[in-house]
């Protein structure tokens, strides 16, 4: 996919007179080459995930003005990067804010700044979100760009999660053993679910478990789970000839994975502070996101 954006050449628009003209500025130098990897706006950001739509104009300049995009560090930070939204939440909010550089009458330019919040509705979003950068937004991996959203606050747009974005309070631990595998799901070092897959592992990416950290709480303990198994519910059958089985006593919940009468998972939740709707979540993960 195209990367690298030439500059173009000045352009000789018809006057309507029978003869064409420079403009004005032709000689003035417009910036260079620029990257396709380096949006400046939702619109070349929107490029940048499928660069066959990018066009020179709103992208940050090539650093290396040769088009040697093979060695280049913006496509190395690109394809390493680590970064993560620190907020558990499906979806958030990336506010826009410009403004006018200061100091310049002429060639005033203006400034954008980020600030990413999972509260839409708070206008005190500067000091309850996160300052981000197109750069970095454009390195997040397992998040979807969403559509523009403005309202009485100001501007911005959706940034939505995926499987394969990695819950951010959560450390999952596995061990092998022997026959079967278990994967611990700690909270501030503290286990809130334990996922044991017997004989083999059935899902061979880390969807199954990014998905079961999203459901699970931003807060665990070691207190009993009041729930009653008449306040549960589980999932109904992808047509694959599975099925979950409830485990509910109180202080213990529990959900299996079946094929007809074989045990292929067992997820266990631990401490009080799971909800309904959390343990839904998490057992739907054991039908859509496991394999075979």
């Amino acid at each position: 996919m195209p990367i690298y954006l030439p500059e173009p050449p000045p352009s000789r628009p018809a006057d309507g007179k029978g003869f064409n003209r420079l403009t004005l500025n032709a000689h003035i130098w417009a910036g260079g080459a620029q990257c396709a990897l380096m949006p400046r706006s939702y619109p070349t950001l929107f490029e940048s995930y499928d660069t066959r739509r990018a066009r020179w104009g709103g992208f940050g300049d090539c650093i290396r003005q040769e088009g040697d995009c093979g060695t280049c560090p913006v496509l190395t930070e690109l394809e390493t990067s680590t970064e993560q939204v620190t907020f558990n939440s499906p979806r958030v909010l990336v506010r826009i804010e410009t403004t006018i550089s200061q100091g310049a009458m002429f060639n005033a330019t203006t400034v954008t700044t980020l600030w990413m919040t999972d509260r839409p509705d708070d206008p005190d979003y500067r000091s309850n979100g996160q300052k981000w950068t197109w750069r970095r937004i454009r390195c997040l991996k397992g998040w979807e760009l969403g559509r523009r959203y403005r309202d009485e606050i100001g501007e911005g747009f959706w940034l939505h999660r995926t499987a394969h974005a990695a819950p951010p309070h959560v450390e999952v631990r596995t061990k092998l053993r022997g026959t079967f595998t278990r994967h611990a799901f700690f909270v501030d070092q503290t286990r809130a679910a334990l996922l044991t897959c017997y004989s083999q592992c059935l899902h061979s990416d880390g969807r199954l478990l990014n998905v079961i950290g999203h459901h699970t709480p931003e807060k665990a303990n070691d207190g009993v789970l009041s729930l009653r198994s008449w306040q549960l519910s589980l999932p109904s059958d992808t047509g694959r000839g599975r099925h979950l089985v409830l485990g509910a006593n109180w202080g213990a919940c529990s959900v299996t994975l079946m094929a007809g009468r074989e045990t292929l998972a067992r997820l266990s939740f631990s401490g009080s502070t799971w909800t309904p709707e959390q343990i839904y979540g998490a057992a739907a993960a054991l039908l859509s996101h496991t394999e075979g």
